[in-house]
């Protein structure tokens, strides 16, 4: 696998993202940088950097004499993204009932394809369903700023352990939605922002099983 030169050590971070997403990449796997710059054709490098831009994310961890592993995501980890998230989109529902009043269409293509996934038993079209959905509502706001900061958060990853470890029902996730799609079609941002929030809550209160840690030695 070779990747593309421009900007070697985004693609590098998207690709290792990509993975411990499909769970190719488990909570506990060990990256080892020349292992990776061979398999993608790069040096090591942007491969170092990549892996110091996921650590700032907390997705991964280094430790002396150990090496660089797949972090497994904490409670408190997926509660602190939660508690964003929630005044993030709680802000967004506000600034984006404008423009999804007007056009909805971008929240309906986005629920058919979480309900498409429930069918399928699909997990993880299911979050990547859920994840557009609430893109969709940050990009309606017109504000760049509140969009970066909610992708920084890297929701698919965070939303996958959250379904995953809380035996989350797909059909029950996908029709969550549903509400919230009403709300914009009313026109009422304190309604939308409340829902918005609500739910964040719900998911922040899911339980968690307990991920394994990366092995020691």
């Amino acid at each position: 696998m070779t990747l593309p030169h421009e900007n070697l050590s985004e693609k590098v971070k998207q690709v290792i993202l990509e993975r411990v997403v499909d769970g190719t990449y488990p909570p506990g796997t060990r990256l080892i940088e020349l292992q990776l710059a061979r398999e993608f054709g790069v040096s090591q490098a942007p491969v170092r950097e990549a892996l110091r831009e996921l650590a700032v994310t907390r997705l991964v961890e280094s430790a002396p004499r150990r090496g660089t592993f797949v972090r497994a995501a904490s409670q408190e980890d997926l509660a602190e993204v939660y508690l964003v998230r929630m005044a993030l989109e709680e802000t967004a529902g506000r600034y984006a009932v404008e423009a999804l009043h007007a056009d909805p269409s971008p929240l309906y293509r986005a629920l058919a394809q979480m309900r498409a996934s429930a069918d399928a038993g699909d997990v993880r079209g299911l979050v990547q369903g859920s994840v557009a959905f609430h893109r969709a509502v940050m990009i309606a706001t017109g504000n760049r700023l509140l969009l970066e900061m909610w992708d920084s958060l890297l929701v698919e990853v965070r939303t996958m352990a959250t379904v995953v470890r809380g035996h989350v029902d797909l059909h029950h996730a996908a029709e969550l939605h549903v509400p919230l799609i009403e709300a914009f079609e009313r026109g009422d941002g304190a309604e939308c922002a409340r829902l918005l929030a609500d739910h964040q809550q719900e998911y922040l209160k899911l339980p968690q099983e307990t991920s394994p840690e990366p092995p020691a030695g």
